[in-house]
């Protein structure tokens, strides 16, 4: 009897110390499955639970998918949930990653690239979940185009915005266009400045001044207020010494 209860007492003793050795995902990273979905899952399933035209956001290279959706998924949703598909199966999750959702957003409505960029990035990780959700709903994105500040190409270029059958529904509500010119990437030495330009646009979008036709220097002042309560004080003086009114330029705009 002595000699079965060796081995008896180890195992459990092991087992004490090891608990995730009978649960531990194959990354060991996630739960064994986040409302219905699991590690493995086939496509078509996955898609039976968060229908595709759900999606906030979609990225694809090649066989490996990216999908952002609210949490849950439902108007009054307080996070959000993005999901890795490769191969036909669901790899992993992560939950409440801005910086993934913006990344599938910034793939699908943005064609700056370099300095601008990063930028664009860098405002979207930081202003305010609320805001954030605002700007980048697909029913009514915010869409990030250039046009060229040099070159003939300043007289008259042209963006597209390619739609594919893979993409969830856009546009449903309209869009707002944020046009940046390419002197941005040239002038400044670093995404302070241009970060300042961007949060400026977004809050106009955020405060609705166009939707409510309001243009006025009020307008100006009512976002700039805004720009600095998200945090962005300093990228908009940034912004106004290398971008703003030069002597014997047309008069802007000033603070009160």
């Amino acid at each position: 009897m002595r000699q079965l209860q060796i081995p008896a007492i180890i195992i459990l003793f092991f087992l004490i110390l090891n608990p995730l050795v009978l649960s531990a995902e194959p990354s060991g990273r996630y739960p064994v499955q986040i409302h219905g979905v699991y590690v493995g899952m086939p496509r078509d399933d996955f898609f039976k639970l968060y229908p595709h035209n759900k999606a906030r956001t979609f990225l694809k290279r090649g066989e490996d998918e990216w999908l952002t959706f609210n949490d849950p998924l439902k108007e009054d949703f307080a996070g959000l949930l993005s999901f890795h598909i490769q191969n036909g199966k669901v790899q992993e999750w992560l939950t409440n990653s801005r910086k993934e959702a913006v990344r599938e957003y910034l793939d699908e409505f943005c064609g700056p690239s370099g300095k601008v960029y990063m930028a664009i990035q860098n405002v979207l990780e930081r202003i305010p979940f609320a805001d954030f959700v605002t700007v980048t709903d697909r029913r009514r994105p915010v869409v990030f185009t250039e046009y060229y500040a040099g070159g003939t190409a300043r007289f008259g270029n042209s963006s597209e915005i390619i739609a594919s059958p893979e993409y969830a529904p856009a546009f449903e509500n309209g869009f707002t266009l944020i046009k940046l010119s390419t002197a941005l990437d040239d002038l400044a030495k670093s995404t302070a400045p241009i970060e300042g330009v961007i949060a400026h646009e977004l809050a106009h979008r955020v405060l609705e001044h166009i939707l409510k036709g309001n243009v006025s220097c009020d307008a100006e002042r009512e976002a700039n207020a805004l720009v600095k309560k998200w945090g962005f004080a300093a990228e908009y003086q940034a912004a106004r010494k290398i971008f703003g009114r030069k002597r014997g330029e047309p008069k802007s705009c000033r603070e009160k």
